[in-house]
């Protein structure tokens, strides 16, 4: 086992040479572009670590997880490419460690675990292990990364509990607590976190995995403390934080100040079927940004609730993507922004509020955020994306290995259209940046097989710019029972289109077997089961949502639309009913039919479910 200890550093280069190089001082962009480049280097160093080592597929293969590096002061310098939906709650998880033991509490090769998603968090799944940076005695950083444990204990397989009404019942609570210190495991610790999971021997090895991930990180900003010394690293990460600002209020003061409000809706919240209202209202004044939640609806007695991380993380992912999509996404660009989110409301709800479903919300976030900004300028935004995680939970005991199984399935869905183009087929919400765990994966590791995984036909909102298509999954349960828990959105409100622009169509959770029909996994709230059983050979069928449509369909270029047919993205029925072209027998576009009938035009609405 590596022991933590104290790094002495010898003097760095330029300081036996006494120089006076100065990153501060303005006089060096290249010293501080090679630092900074190095911290996002170390970010996704630490990823490439932690899915490599783990066991769990949704590390490995399905990468959801986040990794980052801060400065002394705990804000975030590098994030890397990774889940869009930790931006803005890394740094409370990392203000929670140092609140809980202070400074002078912790020292080198101490690691501090936490998954409260009132203490930073965000579901409990999401486990985030922070590790202080020590040089000369003295804290010069932090490294931090957050993964999504498979089952965390609670009432189901998964921890995805639709009908939770506290915390409590959602899984095992990890306040802060050191698991490592002075570099050594704190074994017993670890014993009991697995112990109230049902996964312990996976979980286990995830654990290890996290604690490589920090040592990487701490091991490479020891390495740029070696090379430039202290007061030079300080000083680059201060200069990177301040560039990220400058370039955020540059292009929000691009924007035209004024209010924009919008709102959007949760299907419900696996209580009551009841739509809950996520409202925003947006208020540009220059080179800064008021987001606010106030009118949002209560908090929700069921797992709907997005904690305050997750809602800002929501809000900062808006305006990296609507702004300035190459500002490195650190705690600077973040300044401007100022969020209003009402205490005990759906979008900052208070403990002990259920929140395993706070994604979901979270998703409703950014989607609305993006609807107020389609006020300032529809050509900087998009039309709605899929808006959910679509999470679903299969579980049982694998009857040849006769061990417990948990299969966490996310499927991609539609983005929304926008003013230059199509939006994206089958990709993961905006919020998120994983990927799909192959099917060859899952059916090496688990005892179902998947049947069909394929786009949908017609589930793309019509528009100038069609939205992209949702998907469909099958898994047929073999040679054993199983049960299916869903956490999930968009059933009951589907996505919404923009500047004349159709909706995308609903997604949906069925199951089929024997010859019979799709009945609905969900039927009392669409998007929410709890411990649905499934029999030996059984199917069930995930329908993930398409994006809205952008623009009016009838200014869609016929051929596009003859290439979609062509494709299976759309139907002849729906290229004749909603883009009024017409579709000839050798599948190209009967151009002078088309023009007659476009003629007279009458909007039509958008595709079938299935």
């Amino acid at each position: 086992m590596v022991r933590g200890r104290a790094r002495h550093r010898e003097p760095a280069d330029h300081q036996r040479r006494g120089s006076t190089m100065s990153v501060s001082s303005g006089h060096d962009p290249i010293t501080l572009q090679v630092i900074g480049h190095a911290l996002a280097s170390t970010a996704r160093e630490m990823g490439v670590t932690l899915r490599k080592t783990s066991c769990s597929p949704i590390f490995n293969e399905g990468n959801d997880y986040s990794c980052a590096v801060f400065d002394p002061q705990g804000q975030i310098v590098s994030h890397g490419e990774f889940l869009p939906i930790h931006l803005g709650s890394l740094s409370f998880s990392v203000k929670a460690a140092t609140d809980a033991f202070g400074a002078e509490r912790l020292g080198p090769g101490d690691m501090v675990v936490l998954n409260d998603p009132y203490l930073g968090g965000t579901h409990l799944n999401d486990v985030t292990l922070v590790a202080p940076i020590f040089c000369d005695g003295r804290i010069v950083g932090w490294a931090a990364n957050r993964a999504h444990h498979l089952d965390v204990g609670g009432t189901v397989p998964g921890s995805f509990y639709a009908e939770a009404r506290e915390n409590y019942q959602e899984g095992l609570r990890i306040s802060p607590i050191k698991l490592v210190e002075a570099g050594v495991v704190n074994e017993p610790l670890v014993d009991l976190i697995v112990g109230n999971c049902r996964l312990p021997s996976q979980m286990r090895v995830d654990f290890q995995s996290q604690i490589s991930a920090n040592r990487t990180a701490i091991r490479r900003v020891e390495d740029l403390v070696d090379r430039y010394g202290t007061e030079i690293l300080s000083a680059a990460m201060t200069m990177l934080l301040d560039q990220s600002e400058q370039r955020m209020r540059s292009a929000i003061a691009d924007l035209p100040d004024g209010t924009y409000v919008a709102s959007d809706f949760v299907d419900n919240d696996g209580i009551t079927d009841e739509p809950r209202e996520v409202r925003v209202t947006v208020r540009i004044t220059g080179d800064s940004v008021e987001v606010d939640f106030t009118g949002s609806s209560p908090q929700v007695e069921g797992p709907l609730n997005s904690v305050l991380g997750y809602t800002y993380s929501g809000v900062y992912m808006v305006f990296q993507a609507a702004t300035d999509p190459d500002i490195e996404p650190n705690a600077g660009c973040y300044r401007p922004i100022k969020i209003i989110a009402p205490e005990g409301s759906i979008v900052n709800p208070v403990f002990p509020g259920a929140c395993t479903g706070g994604n979901e919300t979270t998703c409703i976030v950014h989607n609305v955020v993006f609807r107020a900004l389609a006020q300032v300028d529809g050509a900087r935004t998009m039309a709605c994306d899929h808006g959910s995680s679509n999470n679903m939970i299969i579980s049982g005991t694998d009857p040849q290995r006769g061990e417990r199984y948990v299969i966490y399935e996310y499927p991609e869905g539609g983005w929304g259209g926008n003013a230059e183009r199509d939006g994206l087929s089958a990709i993961w919400s905006i919020v998120g940046n994983t990927w799909n765990v192959p099917v060859e994966v899952v059916e090496r590791r688990f005892p179902v097989r998947v049947e069909r995984y394929e786009l949908r036909t017609d589930s793309g909102g019509v528009g100038q710019h069609r939205g992209g298509l949702g998907i469909r999954r099958d898994h047929r349960v073999l040679e054993h029972h199983a049960e299916v828990s869903i956490v999930a959105n968009r059933v009951r409100v589907p996505p919404w289109g923009l500047s004349g622009g159709g909706d995308g169509a609903a997604a949906g959770f069925f199951i089929s077997g024997d010859g019979v029909s799709l009945r609905e996994a969900a039927p009392e709230f669409g998007s929410k089961a709890v411990g649905v059983d499934l029999r030996s050979d059984e199917v069930v069928t995930q329908f993930t949502a398409g994006g809205g449509g952008w623009g009016d369909p009838g200014q869609r270029d016929p051929h596009l639309v003859e290439r979609d047919c062509s494709l299976g993205y759309i139907s002849a029925q729906s290229a004749l009913r909603d883009y009024l072209v017409v579709i000839g027998d050798d599948g190209s576009v009967d151009e002078a039919a088309t023009a007659e009938l476009r003629s007279g035009r009458i909007p039509a609405g958008n595709g079938d479910l299935a």
